[in-house]
């Protein structure tokens, strides 16, 4: 069953009274109290809200905040909604929760003959699972998990992002996916609770939104390697970052040490890299698109499932029992999609067929100060090995560009005492 839910937990009415008076403080005299005393939260004020939102002043909204629980949505719907970067997730980790008794949500609308396509493969991938559990860790059992797994996760937003991921939802990149659809229309109708009549507003101004072409064939499953390829750095790193730290006067132009041990190191934001990384699975897709402060381009997740590339992990291919499930998982999933397909279940539902463990390619860009970050994360010993892999070759790449400036990035332990308390390594990097 789809009992999937998108509920907003926590809402500030008094941030109406800010909002309100964000949107005067502008134009009337007065302290920012004294204005904030005028403003009563009233009808009044959400008139005032809507005219100024019609203008296009649009910051006022940001003072009102929500939580959201995502309620046994898919991770179709996870993956989604993660890409809303101005906002805060904490997310129930397949890396350490035993999902065997999740379920997973059936996509609406599905016939018969369809629904019985749909329920034996995706039972089939969680016996596939159960039997890993007891052979591999967790972490690498869940890349035989479905796309229809459902996921819970919170989510807190302000008012301006919430109304662009609504719109997203309803008539942007996610219309079509019914699920998706649905959740926004969750969220508009809790939403309009409180600002009548402003996401109605939005979607009358709304810009159109290109839909991604989403592929109709299944390819054989193969185990691909993943790896990083560097396709945009800039043409003398070092000589941009002397002249911004000469701009800044804060360090000599030689001090890139002590560059990267300040706690505000907005000269190293001049740097801009742009990779391609490629045959990354959807599991680890997920970290990538956690990091914020970065652009990326991500095909719609049916890519993964149509081009048929899959992560074998280490310990999968170093049992053979465990290897023989996994590779059968895959190339089941496979079949199982292409009868779906031929019992006519649409594209995008097509997309739930879709593993964990199923790769694709996607464009990232970062500067060098969230490169920094994401290093510091990625390469740490307790990080994701998929995704420590990734970054490591990331770094590479970088430290062959640029070797005076990428050499010395490394995991948090290279800059401070390790933050991972009981559960560090015990090995820590040479400190820069």
């Amino acid at each position: 069953m789809n009992n999937s839910r998108a509920v907003i937990v926590v809402e500030n009415r008094e941030a109406l009274r800010v909002a309100a008076a964000s949107a005067r403080i502008s134009t009337q005299q007065g302290t920012a109290l004294e204005i904030y005393d005028r403003s009563l939260g009233d009808e009044k004020d959400l008139k005032l809200l809507n005219k100024v939102l019609s203008s296009g002043h649009k910051s006022i909204i940001e003072h009102q905040t929500f939580s959201i629980a995502f309620n046994d949505v898919s991770v179709l719907v996870e993956q989604f909604v993660i890409e809303a970067r101005l906002a805060s997730y904490t997310v129930k980790s397949r890396r350490y929760v035993d999902f065997s008794g999740a379920g997973y949500v059936v996509p609406e609308g599905l016939d018969d003959a369809q629904r019985r396509v749909y329920d034996a493969a995706m039972a089939a991938r969680f016996d596939d699972y159960q039997k890993l559990l007891e052979l591999v860790p967790k972490e690498d059992a869940r890349f035989v998990l479905p796309y229809c797994l459902r996921s819970n996760f919170f989510m807190t937003v302000n008012a301006r992002e919430l109304i662009a991921l609504i719109i997203a939802m309803l008539v942007g990149r996610g219309r079509g996916y019914l699920e998706i659809e649905r959740l926004g229309a969750q969220l508009k109708a809790q939403f309009d609770a409180l600002y009548p009549g402003v996401i109605d507003a939005e979607l009358s101004r709304a810009a159109a939104c290109a839909p991604s072409p989403l592929p109709t064939k299944i390819a054989a499953p193969a185990e691909a390697a993943g790896g990083a390829e560097l396709i945009s750095a800039p043409e003398d790193a070092m000589a941009l970052l002397k002249s911004a730290l000469a701009f800044s006067g804060r360090y000599p132009d030689t001090a890139v040490r002590e560059l990267l041990l300040d706690a505000r190191p907005r000269e190293l934001e001049m740097l801009h890299y742009v990779f391609r990384v490629k045959n990354i699975s959807l599991a680890c897709l997920t970290h990538f698109a956690r990091h914020r402060i970065q652009s990326s381009v991500i095909p719609p997740v049916l890519t993964a499932l149509s081009g048929g590339h899959y992560v074998v992990p280490q310990t999968v291919r170093d049992h053979p029992e465990a290897l023989a499930i996994y590779r059968h998982a895959f190339e089941e999933q496979a079949q199982a999609a292409k009868q779906a397909a031929q019992c006519g279940v649409k594209p995008e539902d097509m997309s739930y067929f879709a593993l964990s463990g199923h790769q694709l390619d996607i464009l990232l860009a970062m500067n060098a100060r969230e490169l920094m970050h994401f290093m510091k994360l990625r390469t740490c010993a307790r990080a994701q090995w998929e995704i420590q892999g990734v970054a490591e070759s990331m770094l590479q790449l970088l430290a062959e560009k640029t070797p005076e400036l990428f050499k010395l990035y490394g995991p948090s332990c290279r800059f401070s005492p390790c933050p991972e308390g009981r559960m560090s390594c015990g090995n820590p990097r040479e400190r820069i």
